[in-house]
């Protein structure tokens, strides 16, 4: 079977009635994190991840694929209407999103977000769909030595985007790496920073920990820095797609922020927050209209909006095929096929074809879905915002303690969770990256399993850069590093962008 039978077969898979409904669900379920402050749709997605046990790997990577373009979406709702960003990614939506909603009306400005967010979406589903498999064909030649030098890739760029924090960055990563490794040793057996204690002997969970930084920690940080806020919404918002000819005068910006955001989508730990920063910030350099940016310009709404929704689906690429997350999203899908003992990379794509082109097939249905859901969540928003805050914290605290537990119905790890949980407040509250640390306990041992196996079989560590594959990784790896030690040109840019993928990413 061909590249076109297999799609044509993945995108059955994909509409069939239970699946479909599920990646609606997820759709939902992401607009509405993404959509009310405070709860971001990372945090959705952690507290789903134990819940997709009881799913197929395809069904699983479909709800939470749903939660992920419908949560990059969100939060352009309240940041437009209230101008209160629902996440990070947003904030930049802020800018210029709200004055036009206060000068011509909300609709039209939610008008502009959903038709830019949409273009945005479906350009980066096409290139997941086209780009992943002949970049997957290239990675078929990767043997151990390649893996380990993408995964160490992985590892350091996070330190890339935050490079105007790098010791924090590194502390946080090293400290996911030392969690990552509590438990037996793959290679020998022997137990290691367990200091006596049984309950360590099997390891900290990485769910466990995605769940406590994450979700508990952003209650936490919510309650120390409470506020009680009006965030009625008097109008109702009953928008749809922009007209052709609309569309034709903000090509230029959308075409520039897809350009922009499909990308950054690609560089792993970048994530849709970097590419709404970096794309409102080259508009308005470009832009002839680039000096009244901030007071309601379209093109400052629609390039932010492209951009971060164009993340998507080229975050998608260095998962599936190397098995390195491009964004926090992509992080967690990827620890759901770990959990369904499904591991990324090129040989996924001659093992499961039909699994790998049913995740293509879903991503290009859930941003067509996601104008709908999106258009539904926005008409209720006013009904959202006006539930107590109290009872959504609530509510997310006690399915996060249920996700806990049910990731190995083992009490301990409700305990582990609190835990991590209070660090997460306190690394917020001190401007400790968590990115790293969390892709610290997911790639760190996946790296030194490839290590391992590459001196064992090899015999030298020149093979990380006498083979022409990961010579080349290895550079870009140092190519990161050196890139962030320079200082940074623009302050408030770089700090805004690594403080918000901080506060939504992984």
């Amino acid at each position: 079977m061909d590249a076109l039978g297999y799609l044509a077969h993945g995108m059955a898979a994909a509409v069939e009635p239970f699946n479909f409904t599920i990646m609606i669900v997820g759709l939902f379920i992401g607009v509405i994190a993404g959509a009310v402050p405070g709860i971001s749709f990372v945090n959705a997605m952690a507290l789903s991840l134990p819940f997709t046990y009881l799913m197929s790997p395809l069904v699983a990577m479909m709800f939470l694929g749903g939660i992920y373009v419908g949560g990059v979406f969100g939060g352009s709702i309240s940041s437009i209407l209230v101008n209160i960003p629902g996440d990070p990614d947003s904030v930049p939506s802020c800018w210029d999103g709200y004055p036009i909603g206060q000068r011509d009306g909300v609709v039209h400005a939610l008008s502009i977000a959903i038709t830019a967010s949409a273009i945005g979406g479906l350009f980066s589903a096409m290139l997941l769909t086209f780009a992943a498999p002949p970049f997957a064909r290239f990675a078929l030649t990767f043997d151990q030595p390649e893996f380990f030098a993408a995964t160490l890739l992985g590892l350091v760029s996070v330190l890339a985007i935050c490079r105007g924090n790098l010791l924090m960055g590194l502390i946080s990563l090293f400290l996911g790496i030392a969690l990552g490794s509590i438990g037996a040793d793959p290679l020998y057996g022997v137990n290691r920073l367990t200091f006596g204690s049984e309950l360590l002997e099997n390891g900290i969970d990485f769910v466990v920990v995605m769940i406590g930084i994450f979700a508990i920690g952003e209650v936490l940080e919510a309650f120390s820095a409470w506020e009680q806020l009006d965030l009625s919404v008097k109008e109702k918002a009953k928008m749809g797609l922009l007209s052709l000819g609309d569309i034709w005068k903000l090509k230029g910006s959308i075409a520039r922020g897809t350009a922009v955001g499909s990308m950054i989508g690609v560089i792993p730990g970048a994530g849709a927050a970097v590419g709404a920063f970096v794309a409102y910030g080259l508009e308005k350099q470009f832009n002839k209209r680039g000096e009244e940016f901030g007071t309601g310009i379209e093109d400052g709404l629609a390039a932010p909006e492209a951009s971060k929704n164009a993340t998507t689906g080229t975050a998608m690429i260095p998962l599936l095929t190397l098995g390195i997350p491009g964004s926090a999203g992509a992080a967690i899908m990827l620890a759901a096929l770990m959990l369904h003992h499904v591991q990324p990379g090129p040989l996924l794509f001659t093992k499961e074809p039909e699994l790998i082109y049913a995740i293509f097939a879903s991503f290009t249905l859930a941003n067509i879905c996601m104008i709908f859901v999106s258009m539904i969540v926005a008409r209720s928003f006013g009904l959202l915002m006006r539930t107590d805050p109290i009872i959504l914290y609530a509510f997310i605290l006690v399915l996060s303690l249920l996700g806990a537990f049910a990731v190995r119905n083992n009490v301990a790890d409700i305990f582990i969770c609190l835990a991590f949980g209070i660090i997460g407040y306190f690394m917020r509250r001190h401007n400790f990256p968590t990115a790293p640390l969390v892709l610290g306990v997911i790639l760190g041992p996946l790296a030194e399993a490839y290590f391992m196996t590459s001196v064992a079989s090899y015999g030298t560590l020149t093979v990380f850069f006498t083979r022409p594959a990961s010579a080349v990784l290895m550079l870009l790896t140092f190519a990161f590093v050196g890139w962030s030690l320079f200082p940074r040109r623009s302050i408030r840019t770089s700090a805004s962008a690594c403080d918000a993928e901080t506060s939504s990413s992984i």
